[in-house]
């Protein structure tokens, strides 16, 4: 696939993986401080693309308001990143299982220590795992269009990304509309992989150039619909289970992880 594509059309590829799955009805929406759920086939969901927590949910649609998941998913356009984050928690709230025996039962921040060693590391996005890992490579950087204390700005990505050996990029940048301006800038040798519980899981995503899919399971609606209620940021979020989706070739890249068990 073209990967320098517009964002646009990168959307539209996103959401083209629906167009074979029978459209069904929203069954609940929940709106928390950082994080978004929508419950059709399964629930899906999406981290809010925006900078202020917790955000501002008057303009967007209720449940009885939202006629089916596909229209919803088409939110994932709108320019308002809330908005686009409801689009891309309703397309994960329509995706078919993963198949079992193609994941990996092991969070991203573990991958990425084990895949990463003695490599140049890149990570967008300042997730929680990324403090642990200063020192850890042969190199680290993480941008983030908030930096925190240690990150770099996001548009440095073009100056020092095309030298990294393992980029992480949050899913997040699917709905702030920005993954089609970073895949560009990566090695085509570096070894990439989409994180986070926004992260659609669905192989469809490797022909974006993605090595490994890491993304979430739900395994218990109620809980996690709980903490989302409750106002809890992913990290504190139970009823969720972390798994990675690989491509066939993925293995050269990985040695045989301690922490890894078949689903």
């Amino acid at each position: 696939m073209n990967h320098n594509q517009t964002q646009k059309e990168m959307i539209d590829f996103i959401l083209g993986q629906l167009d074979t799955i029978p459209d069904q009805p929203v069954t609940r929406l929940t709106y928390g401080a950082h994080i978004v759920a929508v419950e059709s086939h399964t629930m899906g969901l999406a981290t809010w693309a925006s900078e202020k927590h917790p955000v501002p949910v008057d303009d967007l649609p209720d449940a009885d308001q939202a006629v089916s998941v596909k229209e919803l998913a088409q939110l994932l356009h709108d320019d308002n990143p809330l908005k686009s984050s409801l689009g891309l928690a309703a397309l994960n709230s329509l995706l078919p299982d993963p198949v079992l025996d193609d994941l990996l039962d092991i969070n991203a921040g573990d991958l990425i220590m084990d895949l990463g060693k003695e490599k140049f590391v890149s990570v967008i996005g300042h997730f929680p795992f990324v403090e642990r890992m200063q020192g850890c490579f042969k190199e680290f950087m993480v941008f983030e269009k908030k930096p925190q204390s240690g990150d770099l700005e996001a548009d440095l990505i073009p100056k020092h990304l095309p030298s990294a050996d393992l980029v992480a990029i949050t899913a997040t940048t699917v709905s702030n509309k920005t993954l089609a301006g970073i895949l560009p800038c990566c090695s085509p040798s570096a070894t990439k992989l989409l994180i986070g519980p926004s992260t659609p899981l669905s192989p469809m995503m490797f022909k974006l150039g993605f090595n490994y899919i890491a993304g979430i399971v739900v395994e218990d609606k109620n809980l996690a619909r709980q903490g989302i209620e409750n106002g809890l940021a992913f990290k504190q979020l139970q009823g969720v289970r972390h798994v990675i989706l690989r491509t066939n070739n993925s293995a050269c890249h990985e040695t045989m992880l301690p922490q890894q068990r078949k689903s």
